[in-house]
């Protein structure tokens, strides 16, 4: 375990930087006389780059490395950093040695490891085929990476049945003011919209969409992460609804972070009005 120590034992201007720094969510290089000795990164910082996608993750660690060759004026050979980590494939069922190419015991390791990885799936049939996906994966990739299993869950996701398809969402927002939504879905008999007021945008468009639906599933988890660099990143959400006992993932990308939750919203509300066809 890294040794710690709190923030109020920095004092003065350096405690200022890195608050900032911090806050900003920059990692921040310390030198002593003119030589990088550490790299110190807010938790929100590491997540974002090791969930976000595995090249993001290694221009993440490539950022740290030139910053560190910057800061001292030479190349710091005896620095490394970590590689992102690596799935088992045996333990996945996956092992050309002894002609394994899947078994029930990697289903279900894949399943636990699903759990870990933020993209818990209940649904068998979805399971299986991610599980086809990762094994196939294994097949093409040398190495087997965390990431590599959690992006092709993800997509596998994102494919679920289109009974509902997202039009467009407008979404408007001021201080001291509740925040609105105006959503429009293609339904089965045509094109629906509903305007709702909430907490935030994204609650706003989570009622509209309720309300389109006549359904009222709770939020369990909701997340988004900034899946490419720059200021167009792509922001890729998840969202975790339960209803009437069932738990249903749902994806969403966009270079809008709140029409990306909204479409991961909807493929939700897809998975769950697939297992309630009388809907």
């Amino acid at each position: 375990m890294p040794r710690t120590l709190n923030l109020e034992q920095f004092e003065g201007p350096t405690r200022a930087l890195l608050d900032t720094a911090l806050s900003e969510g920059e990692p921040v290089l310390l030198l002593r006389d003119g030589e990088p000795v550490a790299v110190l990164a807010s938790p929100a910082a590491l997540e974002t780059a090791r969930l976000g996608d595995l090249p993001r993750w290694e221009e993440w660690l490539h950022e740290m490395k030139e910053s560190i060759t910057t800061g001292s004026g030479r190349s710091s050979p005896a620095i490394s950093f970590p590689e992102p980590p690596l799935m088992d494939k045996t333990m996945l069922g996956f092992d050309l040695s002894t002609g394994t190419l899947g078994s029930d015991d990697g289903r279900d390791f894949l399943r636990a490891e699903l759990v870990r990885l933020g993209v818990p799936i209940n649904d068998e049939k979805l399971l299986a085929e991610v599980y086809a996906a990762v094994l196939a994966l294994c097949e093409d990739k040398e190495r087997l990476y965390d990431d590599d299993v959690r992006l092709v869950a993800q997509k596998q996701i994102a494919q679920a049945p289109q009974r509902i398809r997202l039009l467009s969402v407008t979404v408007t927002s001021a201080t001291g003011l509740p925040a609105t939504a105006e959503v429009t879905v293609e339904l089965g008999h045509g094109p629906a919209m509903r305007r709702e007021q909430g907490d935030g945008p994204l609650d706003a468009a989570f009622k509209a969409l309720q309300r389109l639906v006549s359904l009222e599933p709770e939020v369990e988890n909701f997340s988004v992460v900034a899946a490419t660099p720059g200021s167009d990143a792509l922001a890729e959400a998840v969202i975790a609804l339960s209803f009437e006992g069932g738990r249903f993932l749902g994806a969403g990308a966009s270079t809008n972070a709140i029409e990306a939750g909204v479409q991961a919203y909807v493929n939700a509300l897809n998975f769950l009005l697939e297992e309630r066809p009388a809907s």
